[in-house]
């Protein structure tokens, strides 16, 4: 059975019509840490937009992630997640779009309004200080997907073999050196 499963798994292929973008990322610092900006570009597919009308709220994450560079080697050592869910709300006929971290929840008429909010440009959190970026080069990357760990526990192993749900960006990473320690 875990043979067919990674077999399945290793055949399926990334769809690009449903894909997650990241906007123009680009890292600064920002009150001794650094943040990467920027905004989330998603297309949700037929599959997400009829789950989202039928009650499931469709969640969203972006992680990124510091690593410590010892020669070659980047060692990872910290991944912050930044999570948002989408829902659609049928009696006042919205969605809503909630950043779990800090509560702030927006409420849109339309699908499309929802989506725009979300390419709008915001600073991520690393977690990685000054001082830290100072004592030796780190690596700083930033991704984001459709978060399908977090959906309802039935959908979760049909959704893992479907095209539709598999919106992933690509990791976009920067050596963080004394280099980009002057430019701040």
């Amino acid at each position: 059975m875990v043979f067919i499963i990674l077999l399945c798994a290793g055949c399926r292929s990334e769809s690009s019509e449903w894909a997650i973008e990241l906007v123009n990322p680009m890292p600064s610092w920002a009150d001794g840490e650094l943040v990467i900006t920027a905004g989330v570009n998603w297309q949700p597919s037929p599959a997400v937009i009829e789950a989202l009308e039928h009650g499931v709220v469709v969640p969203l994450r972006v992680t990124t992630r510091s690593s410590r560079h010892h020669g070659w080697i980047a060692m990872q050592d910290r991944d912050r997640n930044h999570r948002f869910e989408l829902r659609y709300l049928p009696l006042v006929r919205s969605y809503q779009v909630t950043e779990l971290k800090t509560g702030r929840q927006e409420n849109f008429p339309r699908l499309g309004m929802a989506v725009e909010a979300l390419s709008t440009r915001r600073s991520w959190a690393t977690g990685l200080g000054r001082n830290e970026a100072a004592q030796r080069d780190w690596q700083v990357e930033i991704r984001a997907e459709l978060d399908r760990s977090r959906l309802p526990s039935p959908m979760r192993l049909p959704v893992w073999f479907d095209p539709e749900w598999q919106a992933r960006s690509p990791w976009h990473g920067w050596r963080v050196n004394a280099d980009l320690l002057d430019d701040a």
